[in-house]
C-alpha cells in the first residue's frame, strides 16, 4: 500500500532473498487457522486471508513483476501469478506442491494456473505438486520472460516498460474451456482416483478446475476455491499428511544420525 501510494515509485518489483523467491505459508501456522475450528469459516473461508493479499497486489494501478530468482512453491507460486508479469532465473523453478498435504492452492491459485497455461501443464502442476523448470514454465505461459543476465534488473525494465495487466481480469482460454468440458477433466479424475484411491484432495482441485473453465468470474471461482480448501484443511486426511511431514523433518534432526559406525570386529552366522 505504501508503494502505491508513493508517487516517487513508479513501479514495483517482487523477490526473493538470496538464492530463493518464496516458499509459500509456513505449514506449522495452519494451526492458526483450525485454532477456531470449521464453524467460524461458514461466512468466510480459511483461505480468505491469503485471497486479500492477492488481490492487492493483483488490483495494484502500478504494474507489479515477480523476479523469480529461485523455487517459487506454493504460495509462493500464487504470489507471483498474483503479479502482473513474471520473469525467472534459468536456475529457478515453480511448482504447487500443496497436493503432498492433502491441501489444495488456497492463494487463488486454482483459478490463475489455468488462465495461464493449457490444462495438460496446469493439471499435472495441481495433481502431482510436480515443479516446472524455468524453460518449460515460459513455453506453458506460466512466466512472460527468463531473464539472460540479473533477473531483478529485467523484471525492473519490464515494470517500466508495461501497463498493469491482472490476470484476474482474463478470461479461461477458449482452446483450456474446451478441453475441460471436452472430457479432460473427466479423464484426468479418473487417472487422479486410481493413482490416489481414498484421496480427496485431487477431487477437490478438479472440482475448482472445473469452476474456473466453467465460465463462472474470478470472484465466483474464488468462493468455490474457498469452500473446497477449507473442507480440505479439517480434513482427517490433510492431518495426517501434515503430521507425517513434521515427523520425517523431526527424523532428520535425531542426534547420531551423522555419527561414524564404529569398526566392526566380529561377525558371527
Amino acid at each position: 500500500a505504501k508503494l502505491v501510494a508513493d508517487p516517487a515509485v513508479k513501479a514495483i518489483v517482487i523477490t526473493g532473498a538470496g538464492n530463493f523467491f518464496c516458499g509459500g505459508a509456513e505449514i506449522s501456522e495452519f494451526a492458526q487457522l483450525l485454532g477456531p475450528g470449521p464453524d467460524a469459516y461458514k461466512q468466510r473461508h480459511a483461505s480468505q486471508g491469503f485471497h486479500d493479499v492477492m488481490d492487492v497486489i493483483d488490483g495494484a494501478p502500478k504494474t507489479v513483476v515477480a523476479a523469480i530468482n529461485g523455487l517459487a512453491l506454493g504460495g509462493g507460486l500464487e504470489v507471483a501469478l498474483a503479479c502482473h508479469y513474471r520473469v525467472i532465473s534459468p536456475k529457478a523453478s515453480v511448482g504447487f506442491p500443496e497436493v503432498q498435504l492433502g491441501l489444495l492452492p488456497g492463494g487463488e491459485g486454482t483459478q490463475r494456473i489455468p488462465r495461464v497455461a493449457p490444462l495438460e501443464v496446469a493439471l499435472p502442476m495441481l495433481l502431482t505438486g510436480a515443479p516446472q523448470k524455468a524453460d518449460k514454465a515460459k513455453k506453458a505461459g506460466i512466466v512472460d520472460a527468463v531473464a539472460s543476465g540479473d533477473v531483478v534488473e529485467e523484471a525492473v525494465k519490464l515494470a517500466l516498460s508495461k501497463p498493469p495487466a491482472p490476470i484476474s481480469k482474463r478470461p479461461v482460454p477458449n482452446a483450456t474451456r474446451f478441453k475441460a468440458y471436452g472430457g479432460a477433466l473427466d479423464g484426468v479424475a479418473a487417472q487422479a482416483v486410481a493413482k490416489a484411491k481414498g484421496m480427496i484432495a485431487p477431487e477437490a482441485i478438479i472440482e475448482c478446475v472445473r469452476a474456473a473453465c466453467s465460465g463462472m468470474s474470478f470472484q465466483e471461482g474464488l468462493q468455490v476455491e474457498g469452500r473446497e480448501f477449507t473442507k480440505l484443511l479439517f480434513s482427517v486426511q490433510s492431518a495426517a499428511l501434515r503430521h507425517l511431514f513434521f515427523a520425517e523433518r523431526m527424523s532428520s534432526k535425531v542426534p547420531g544420525l551423522k555419527a561414524a559406525p564404529a569398526p566392526i570386529k566380529k561377525v558371527g552366522i
